[in-house]
Parts: structure tokens; sequence; C-alpha cells
């Protein structure tokens, strides 16, 4: 069962990895390309001539990294509040059953690892964001940003987790409170 539950978690955590080195690249690169800051890649990463403009393009590059990983975990929240098998629309899921679109449909296991994972990778970065800041690689404002983004997401995904309890707590409730009407009318 453990391994099970480690390899999902792994595999789920192969995209956001793959999200946050395109980004990291794919930043340094546009960067420097709309500053106009010459670089050269080397085996040891990208070089900058001015101390200056690496802060620069480095601190942009991890607010855009940071970016996209709040992005993705607001979208594992977005699907959590509309394509959550324990509430969906009636409706909604008729519509994604006609259009063979019903795999967008997702348990809470799946959502909730989903959603702890993109999280970690968020706190993975505010962590080295510290760090950076604490070397002078960074500015300081990017770990505000950093800190803020990793509150605002962790009070939403505990926000859902709760009302998702809450939702659960009431339907098994609704179902009990509909077996003790359906005894009490086989009694009479």
């Amino acid at each position: 069962m453990f391994s099970k539950i480690l390899i999902r978690l792994v595999d789920q955590a192969i995209v956001p990895a793959i999200l946050l080195l395109v980004s990291r690249v794919t930043s340094m690169l546009l960067l420097s390309a709309i500053f106009n800051v010459p670089y050269e890649l080397t085996n040891k990463g990208f070089t900058f001539l001015e101390v200056s403009d690496y802060v620069r393009i480095n601190s942009y590059s991890m607010l855009f990294m940071l970016v996209c990983v709040f992005v993705g975990l607001l979208y594992i929240m977005l699907k959590s509040f509309i394509f959550h098998d324990t509430h969906i629309n009636p409706v909604l899921a008729a519509r994604l059953f006609t259009l063979r679109l019903d795999s967008f449909i997702q348990a809470s296991f799946d959502l909730y690892s989903q959603g702890a994972v993109w999280l970690s990778y968020l706190y993975l970065l505010t962590v080295v964001i510290i760090a950076m800041v604490f070397t002078g690689m960074l500015y300081s404002w990017i770990f505000v940003v950093a800190f803020i983004m990793s509150i605002v997401a962790t009070v939403l995904l505990v926000f859902d987790i709760e009302n998702e309890l809450e939702y659960t707590k009431d339907s098994k409730e609704e179902q009990a409170d509909s077996l003790d009407e359906y005894v009490l009318e086989m009694e009479v």
C-alpha cells in the first residue's frame, strides 16, 4: 500500500518538476533578450558579465517560476472546486460523460495528492528564494511575494479540504437519516 502511494506521488511530481525546469530556462533566455543582457551558456550554466545583471535576471526568473507553480496549484484547486467527484454538478457530469471527458472528474486522493505535490514545490521554491536573498542573488521583495503566495495557497488548500470533510460528513448524515426513515417506513 505504501509503495503505491509513493509511486503515485512521484508520478504526480514529474509534471511540476518539468514545468519548473522549462520555466527557469525559458525565463532566463527571454529575460536576457528583453533586458538586452549578454550572457554565456557554459557547462556551469548561465554566466553574466555584471553581478547586477545576474541579480536582475535571476530575480525575475524566480518570480516567473513562482507564478508558474502558483498557477499550477490554482488549476488543481479549480479542479477540486468544479470537477471533484463528491460534489460535481450532475448536469456538468452528464455533459462530460457525453463528450467523453469523464477523466476530468477526479477523486479526493488524486486531487489532494496533486495539491500536496504542487504545494511542496511552492514551499521548496520559497526556501530556495530565502537562501538566495540572504546570499544577495535575488531582490528581497521576491521573498515577500513567495511568502504571500505560499500562505494564500496553503489557506486555499486547507479551506478546500475542510469543505470536503464537512461535505462528506453532511453526506453521511443525510444517508443515515434517509436510512432511518426507510427503516421506520418498513416498521409501520
